[in-house]
């Protein structure tokens, strides 16, 4: 039951969906978030079955580019908004940063409950730059094996090539990339620390991920990835985990850490980082 409640905590926390569970009233509301940590990437699956299942009904009396378009909007509506709010007030931190090279700025612009010009435009090509990778994700399809080409490192695809199961290849990026976004969470805020003035929901995930919580949800992410992408998504997961890395570094050096909105920031860029790479490995590989 422990194990149900902190996985329904993490899709209540994630997504605009309110599940009720057993709480044990020793466990505070935060505790039980924490604890809740490790199962992101397993409720970025169960966000990536809704945006594709989305797809799959808009797809059935409209074109491709419109029903593309209605599943990324799902993610939005879906999850609330989360993470695209991050992306947005830290490219308006950005942007207020580059034009005077002040951290104050950078922080003042974040802070701000306006969205900036910046952050309008960092959405729509967040938007764009998806829309146009699950398109092309449509001229693709998963590789089809029998069990010995399965078996065989080289042609390793994920488990429909074990039974031959044919499918559009747009519905395996709309499966994967809320998985591996979900789980950059935990990347970033076990890599990261929250300085003092960026105390916050941020401090919840950088103080509440160790070692434990990090391992896991790397074993579940992995696990989720594989199974369905097979090479081409482990190497995906590993390119998005170095961009997280760098992303982390360069937060580090400029402003001593992350705060929610930064490691929202991260989903998204990661998001699209993971969907260009599997794309590209997948076209490689098979």
């Amino acid at each position: 039951m422990a194990i149900l409640s902190e996985f329904l905590e993490s899709v209540n926390f994630l997504t605009v969906f309110k599940f009720k569970s057993k709480k044990n009233a020793a466990v505070s509301q935060t505790e039980l978030l924490i604890k809740s940590i490790k199962y992101f990437p397993a409720a970025g699956l169960f966000i990536g079955i809704i945006t594709a299942l989305v797809f799959y009904v808009f797809n059935k009396f409209l074109p491709l580019y419109p029903s593309v378009l209605i599943s990324i909007f799902c993610l939005y509506a879906v999850t609330g908004g989360l993470h695209f709010d991050g992306l947005s007030d830290t490219s308006d931190g950005f942007f207020a940063y580059m034009k005077s090279g002040d951290k104050k700025r950078f922080y003042k612009a974040m802070k701000d409950v306006n969205t900036g010009t910046a952050g309008n435009i960092a959405v729509i090509f967040y938007v764009l730059i998806m829309w146009s990778l699950i398109i092309s994700a449509n001229q693709m399809y998963s590789f089809y094996a029998s069990l010995p080409s399965f078996l065989d490192l080289k042609n390793l695809a994920g488990i429909f090539s074990v039974f031959n199961f044919q499918f559009n290849f747009v519905y395996l990026v709309l499966f994967l990339f809320p998985v591996a976004g979900r789980y950059t969470i935990v990347v970033m805020s076990y890599f990261s620390e929250t300085p003092e003035n960026f105390k916050g929901i941020g401090t919840v995930f950088t103080e509440g991920t160790d070692t434990k919580t990090f391992l896991c949800a790397s074993i579940i992410a992995f696990l989720i990835i594989c199974l369905l992408a097979g090479l081409a998504g482990f190497f995906s997961v590993l390119i998005t985990i170095l961009a997280v890395l760098l992303t982390a570094l360069y937060f580090r050096k400029k402003f001593g850490g992350v705060n929610g909105d930064m490691i929202g920031f991260t989903v998204k860029l990661s998001e699209l980082v993971f969907v260009a790479a599997l794309l590209g490995f997948h076209k490689v590989l098979y």
